[in-house]
């Protein structure tokens, strides 16, 4: 009872932990998949018309064939009608394997690039979804088992397609079969059938208690793939090597292992008396089938022509109610991970206020001012706020600088002002309406950031710089904004300029460029988007201080006249800034010009006089 209370608690659990997972019907799903399908290949029904009838046909011609041959054996017919039989079906059975294997070669290409297409739409949503989505451990967990019905040809999306296929084909099959067996005997139909179901129910349990196994899996597949890249990623070589960290990373990996191993052979064991439960069943139904034609042929003189075409009958019938019941329980089973995938796709995105529409459009307006009003943000799965009860304004053209140590709440800031949070209360007003009004990804091009951890991509170096393809990317444009970055010398230092390509993942040739060089590369590309507003969150953290001050100070007069936010926790681009906002804790403790809050002597002051040696050269502070 205990044990009973326990599984309830966790299952009740499992739903409040993910609300969001949708439960759908077996029909919803296969008109989902079907449409879906159709849509991406048009063709795809005229083939498995054709495809469904002569696997009907095919299924029990051969029957069919020997019942007739055997019969005109045993009246002693004459050669030629014998022979004339035998082609005939041999014509039939020629006929209608060629026209299956013509079908079904235009079938299962046709079912992978759907499931393709499919892939697309998982992709799709991760790349536009919500950002602060990408940070979650609970979405990222239905994202990995959305992940698994697309990841196979029998899982799923495709498996559903297949299914949806063999049910076609069996129901016609099955619509014959029970023509022939109830003219035999009604009784067997009922026989078979109770056979039929009760190989249903052991299916049906096995595969879903295996859902529950893999399901508990997901996170597991998450955490070994992220070992597995550390592992071998030369990124982390030195790390590995230097604090001799490979038994380290060796035990956590084999720990994952293990639990998966566990799951793996729990699973095994469920299919193995899977098996043998059915094993059982197909004896039962070949002993009540042998028996009752044998009582025919000995008690009524059934014919030895009849008694194969009932035996093949019966046996295809049975095969036929296998098929249909593994077919229901297989399509269950893809029902419940293509559950998982709709889940990921529905997935609630940020709401939009679709009652403020009467506003300009987003781009071309002449100037952009951001007011943040009472604006707290808080991460799905923490009880602690990350910004608080924020009221701060970013006029058109000012440059802000946005101070604090690590942890105070900037990053937090600078997501909110870019549109990749939405506040938890509050509301952030661009030119006195709420960015949720505006299409995130006209909002997203009002940017041009430069983030702390810079990532580059296997690309050429200008295709870093523009972030887009190579027809669409001015080369010079690109090469001039590196080198006002300070990347002169290393463009010059390589053989094919701003076309070498970076990384060393698809081009053998790929160039690593350094911490310092990929932030300077970082401030190119904002430069090149040429964004009305500038955002930099600690981008040039891997130079030291003084050089730090004179990048900002060369990029600040490159952006003109555009809005800019400087974010650092030190010190550089305060003096040249109109405002400066001090966070800590997550609140706004100080917000005012350079000098006033030099005057005021607070926090922000205590860290400039620690900070000011770093900024003098030659003994002279930096002006």
């Amino acid at each position: 009872m205990k044990e009973k209370e326990k599984k309830k608690n966790g299952t009740e659990a499992e739903k409040e932990k993910d609300p969001n997972q949708k439960e759908f019907s077996l029909l919803s799903n296969m008109v989902y998949v079907l449409k879906g399908t159709l849509r991406f290949q048009k063709l795809l029904a005229f083939f498995l018309v054709f495809s469904v009838l002569s696997r009907a046909a095919a299924t029990y011609l051969p029957t069919f064939a020997l019942s007739a041959v055997i019969d005109q054996v045993t009246r002693r017919a004459e050669f030629d009608d014998l022979l004339k039989t035998v082609l005939l079906f041999f014509v039939g059975m020629l006929v209608t394997d060629a026209v299956g294997s013509f079908s079904n070669a235009h079938i299962w290409w046709r079912y992978i690039d759907a499931r393709v297409q499919f892939m697309m739409l998982r992709i799709r949503k991760v790349l536009y979804m919500d950002y602060e989505h990408l940070e979650s451990a609970k979405v990222m967990e239905v994202c990995q088992k959305a992940m698994r019905a697309t990841g196979g040809n029998m899982n799923g999306v495709e498996g559903m397609m297949h299914s949806s296929q063999q049910a076609l084909q069996v129901l016609v099959s099955g619509l014959t079969a029970i023509v022939i067996v109830v003219r035999l005997s009604p009784w067997m139909v009922v026989v078979l059938l109770v056979l039929g179901v009760l190989g249903y129910f052991n299916m049906d349990y096995t595969k879903k208690k295996d859902k529950k196994t893999w399901d508990e899996l997901a996170p597991y597949w998450r955490k070994s793939w992220y070992m597995q890249q550390t592992m071998s990623n030369f990124v982390y070589g030195k790390d590995i090597r230097l604090f001799s960290m490979k038994g380290w990373l060796l035990g956590k990996y084999a720990s994952l292992h293990n639990f998966c191993h566990i799951r793996f052979v729990e699973s095994k064991n469920r299919w193995i008396w899977c098996t043998q439960r059915s094993q059982m069943l197909f004896l039962a139904e070949e002993g009540v089938v042998y028996a009752y034609l044998v009582y025919r042929v000995l008690k009524t003189g059934m014919s030895i022509a009849d008694f194969t075409l009932y035996l093949g009958a019966v046996r295809s019938f049975f095969y036929v109610l296998q098929q249909v019941f593994n077919n229901l329980s297989d399509m269950k089973a893809q029902s419940r991970e293509i559950n998982d995938f709709r889940s990921f796709l529905e997935y609630p995105e940020r709401k939009v206020l679709l009652q403020d529409t009467a506003h300009p459009p987003l781009l071309g307006q002449k100037s952009y001012e951001f007011k943040f009003e009472n604006v707290s943000f808080r991460y799905p799965e923490s009880e602690r706020y990350a910004l608080k009860n924020l009221n701060l304004t970013l006029a058109a053209g000012e440059r802000l600088a946005v101070v604090g140590l690590n942890g105070a709440g900037k990053s937090t800031f600078i997501k909110l002002l870019c549109g990749l949070y939405t506040p938890t209360e509050g509301r952030i007003l661009l030119n006195g309406v709420d960015i949720r009004c505006y299409d995130k990804r006209e909002y997203y091009e009002l940017f041009s950031p430069v983030f702390q951890n810079v990532e580059m991509f296997a690309f050429p170096m200008d295709e870093n710089v523009s972030m887009k393809v190579a027809g669409e990317t001015d080369s010079a444009l690109a090469e001039e904004y590196l080198r006002a970055a300070g990347l002169g010398e290393k463009i010059d230092s390589l053989p094919k300029g701003v076309k070498t390509d970076l990384l060393k993942i698809i081009s053998e040739d790929g160039v690593e460029l350094s911490g310092g060089e990929s932030q300077k590369l970082a401030l190119a590309r904002a430069l090149y988007k040429n964004a009305p507003v500038v955002v930099l969150d600690e981008p040039t953290s891997a130079l030291d201080a003084l050089a730090e001050y004179h990048m900002y100070q060369s990029f600040d007069s490159m952006i003109g006249q555009k809005s800019a936010v400087y974010i650092s926790h030190r010190l550089s681009s305060t003096r040249f800034c109109d405002h400066v906002a001090m966070f800590a804790d997550g609140e706004l403790k100080e917000y005012g010009t350079h000098e006033s809050l030099l005057a005021a002597g607070g926090a922000y002051r205590e860290m400039f006089e620690v900070q000011a040696q770093y900024y003098k050269e030659g003994g002279a502070e930096c002006e």
